[in-house]
């Protein structure tokens, strides 16, 4: 299969969106309406341990998970910097029965490897989301494109990247110099670069830092008062920026602990115009297993936020004055949704409809690659969205427009691993579920 960029060859039918204008003071939605959406968890007690293994790979320290209603992949990246095994994404085959319980089968990991093949060098990306471009043509192999945190501190930068069937490494999207590391001058802090990652309907992209760049602001922590990260908007087609925008990172609460830390870990598109965003309140002086970290999810309006693009620093600036950060509103935290763990879900996304009403969000915690502590897995109900994803067209290459197809309720089993598990059935090899109890 080629690796050249996916879609510089396909004929494109959509309607670009205007995500960002420069209308300050306005921090509304549309109409002035304030979104009705509620979640709640409907399991969180399945979990892969966490000696799992896919073709002797560990499954675990997982950062990202997406799913594509259309080809029925679902992929899963771990954050490992290639130091325990290589840079890793798995094919993941998920089912969820009607009570909510998932079941995870992987027949392979993809490593991240050189055009050439050669494996990527060990220490050079720390993988922080991943999202799935629609199969063109359909039964096709899928691309990945996913954000990296880099390893900063020994020269390796940060970004969103993309690669081809097979791991192959791919070249990243061109974002604004600001944005590069300097130590302790300017960009993200070590560790704390780009983590959440949005594929919109329209085929433009949102990758979300973990925390202010040291230009604009102080690690979110029960002192600092708000901070605020950026949201990098990127066209799909050029790998180019189309701007940046704020987001609010409000100062953890103190009963968390002197050394809590609010970071933004996840972003999933809604549609054009509106993302599910994933925090993670960090309680570091905890000395529970089982209480590391809080989660509280949001609703995010990009509609009304200014474009930063051109503001290298956000040091003094007003919000709502000098610059309108995207509008945020409560959906729910560990209490309201229903008893989530307190554990650090960093990999989140939209999977099947649980009915036309309402939609699942699928989240994996992050054990940190200890073997003694599994994966985590928490099936929430949301309702008050109707997720949309791009999908290719079946009598042309090119991409429908999103209004056009919803996120569905059919599932099914991709062709690749139906065929894969009759080989190996044939073969006497029994394909097993990873891990979940």
């Amino acid at each position: 299969m080629r690796c050249s960029r996916l879609l510089s060859i396909v004929s494109v039918s959509l309607v670009s969106g205007s995500v960002v204008s420069v209308a300050a003071g306005q921090n509304e939605a549309v109409d002035g309406s304030v979104p009705n959406v509620t979640a709640k968890v409907l399991n969180n007690d399945d979990y892969i341990e966490g000696f799992a293994r896919v073709d002797g790979l560990v499954f675990g320290g997982i950062s990202g998970i997406d799913y594509d209603q259309q080809s029925k992949f679902w992929y899963v990246v771990s954050n490992d910097t290639g130091d325990t095994a290589p840079v890793r994404f798995f094919a993941m085959d998920i089912q969820i029965d009607e009570y909510g319980n998932i079941f995870f089968i992987s027949d392979e990991v993809q490593r991240l490897n050189h055009p050439d093949g050669e494996i990527y060098e060990p220490g050079h990306h720390s993988p922080g989301a991943v999202r799935i471009i629609p199969p063109d043509p359909i039964g096709d192999e899928p691309y990945l494109i996913w954000t990296s945190e880099g390893v900063l501190n020994k020269g390796y930068k940060a970004g969103v990247f993309q690669m081809c069937t097979g791991a192959t490494f791919m070249d990243g999207f061109v974002t604004s110099p600001h944005l590069d590391y300097v130590e302790n001058k300017q960009g993200p802090r070590n560790a704390k670069a780009l983590e959440s990652l949005a594929l919109l309907p329209n085929m433009e992209i949102i990758a979300g830092y973990e925390q202010a760049l040291t230009q604009d602001g102080p690690p979110s922590t029960p002192d600092a008062g708000t901070t605020y990260t950026r949201l990098v908007h990127l066209d799909y087609f050029k790998a180019d920026q189309l701007g940046e925008m704020a987001y609010a990172l409000e100062a953890p609460d103190a009963k968390y602990g002197e050394k809590a830390e609010r970071s933004l870990v996840e972003l999933v598109a809604v549609n054009n115009d509106t993302l599910v965003a994933v925090e993670s309140i960090t309680m570091p002086e905890s000395t529970s297993r089982q209480h590391q970290a809080r989660t509280e999810l949001y609703l995010v309006e990009l509609t009304g936020a200014s474009d930063i693009s051109e503001l290298e620093s956000l040091k003094g600036l007003d919000a709502g004055n000098d610059f309108v950060p995207v509008k945020k509103t409560f959906i729910g935290d560990n209490d309201t949704l229903g008893g989530l763990r307190e554990l650090p879900y960093k990999a989140a996304t939209f999977g099947p409809m649980i009915d036309d009403e309402r939609a699942s969000l699928v989240m994996l915690s992050d054990n940190g690659l200890n073997q003694y502590m599994p994966t985590y897995v928490a099936y929430i109900e949301m309702t008050g969205v109707q997720p949309r994803r791009p999908y290719v067209k079946e009598d042309a290459k090119s991409y429908g427009q999103y209004e056009e197809r919803d996120l569905t309720t059919e599932q099914g089993t991709p062709q690749r691993f139906r065929i894969t598990r009759e080989m190996k059935a044939k073969m006497g090899e029994e394909v097993k579920e990873l891990g979940s109890n």
